[in-house]
Order: C-alpha cells, then structure tokens, then sequence
C-alpha cells in the first residue's frame, strides 16, 4: 500500500479521500494548522478512534513552512511518501467590485502552497525511484488554452466573472506542476501529477462511484454538479489505490455526474 500525505484534509474532497484511505488501512500523514479541527472532522465523517491512532499521523503546521511540510512528507525511515493528495484552497470573501465580486482571504494560497511542498521535496531530494506523484485539486472552468469547454454554456459566466480570482489561483498551480517536467528530471521533486477537475461542488450523501463520469482535456467530461463525498471517493479509487492510468498522468481530469 501507499504512504500518502494530505495537505487540505480537513476540507470536503481531500477529507473524504482520506476518510477513504484511513478506512482500507493505508497509513496517512496529514498536516493541519489546527489538529483538532481535522481529528473532529474524520470522527464526524466516521472514522473510529482506534483507526485514527493506527493509521494517522497528524503533523501541526502550515502549508507555507518549509519544515512543516518536510516532515508531513518524509517518513521516519528518511523515504518519502508515495503520494500526495493536495485540497487546498482559499476562503471565498465577497468585495464591493463589478468586475471582481469574489476574492479570496489568502489570493495566492494554492499557488504558495503548491510551490513550497515542491520546494520542500527538491530539497529533500528524494530519488528517481522515490519520487511520490502529486493529486491536485483544481476545479472546472479553466481548461488549458486550446482545449474544449469544461463546464456547461450556463456556467461560463459565473466561472468566467464571478469566480475568476479563485480560478486563476488554480491555474498559476497547475503551470507550476507543468514545469516541473521541462526541468531534467534530477532537478524535479515528483515523478508525476494528477489535476482533479470536479464540476461545481456540492455537499450531502453521493450517489456512488458508478455515477460519476471522467474525461480529459481533450474529451472532458461536462456536467453540472457533483457531491464532494464522491470527488473523495474517486480520488481513492481511482489516484490513491493502485497505478493511475498512463493517459492521466501530468494531465487534468474532469470529474461530474
């Protein structure tokens, strides 16, 4: 099984990951500024005490620490994690602006976060054998340039005006996971990447891993909602347990109903 660490755990889609991971026994390392709040979030989503204790690790801190994350991605026997699942995202905050109406509390809080885990594994300098591969989660909306619409025609304002802030905070991420692979390959801290690209995001019960649809950038799957239960759920499945398909590796893929 896969070591796995968690940035962004004790949101929906990266918490149900985990909440998947812990429960098939994979062992877990997640770092969290407030501990606490993630152990109260995993128990509300089911997970027992006992397999809290068996199978995470919760290491206090912020994304934005070197060392923090270094040691959320290191394991005791100085290796390095096989994956790593990344939720991380901004609180939304409204502003009185026409062209800007959502922003973000931390404008660059993906971004930051995303450079300093990389930073923080090219400094470790895992080997080419050792390299863990980076699930990130972005969202719809922002396919790369040239590549076909992801969202339903309705969507395209919302996303286009009313969430642009927050989109392009995703995207500077998803460039920085790009160039890693124009560097030589002894320079790169991941051997791979993954960009989950849910449609809008809902909470309540899923309706199951048999309903959910998956596409590429070049054929996305287009759809309107899907519950943040199931995004955790496929993430599991589909990145965490066993080999990613060759076809979605350093690639995006779309995630609806």
């Amino acid at each position: 099984m896969p070591y796995v660490a968690f940035f962004g755990a004790t949101g929906g889609c990266a918490g149900f990951c985990l909440v998947n991971s812990l429960n098939a026994g994979y062992d877990c390392i997640a770092l969290a500024r407030t501990p606490a709040k993630l152990i109260k979030s995993m128990q509300e989503k089911g997970i027992s005490t006992g397999t809290l204790d068996r199978h995470l690790t919760i290491i206090e801190g912020n994304v934005k620490d070197v060392d923090a994350v270094k040691r959320t991605l290191q394991l005791p026997n100085g290796s390095i994690v096989d994956k790593i699942v990344s939720g991380i995202g901004g609180t939304p905050k409204l502003q009185w602006s026409i062209m800007k109406p959502v922003v973000l509390t931390d404008m660059t809080i993906c971004q930051d976060a995303g450079a300093t885990i990389l930073r923080s594994l090219q400094e470790l300098k895992p080997g080419a054998g050792n390299k863990p591969i980076f699930i990130n989660i972005s969202t719809t909306g922002i396919p790369p340039q040239g590549k076909p619409r992801d969202v339903p025609i309705a969507f395209v304002p919302m996303y286009d005006w009313g969430l642009q802030v927050p989109h392009a905070d995703k995207k500077v991420l998803e460039a920085k996971l790009a160039e890693q692979f124009k560097l030589p390959e002894s320079e790169r801290g991941i051997s791979g990447y993954v960009n989950v690209k849910p449609s809008l995001l809902m909470d309540g019960e899923g309706k199951g891993l048999q309903a959910v649809r998956e596409g590429v950038d070049e054929k996305p799957a287009v759809g309107y909602t899907i519950q943040r239960k199931d995004v955790g759920l496929w993430m599991f499945e589909r990145l965490v347990k066993g080999e990613i398909k060759e076809e979605w590796m350093n690639k995006s893929v779309s995630i609806t109903y």
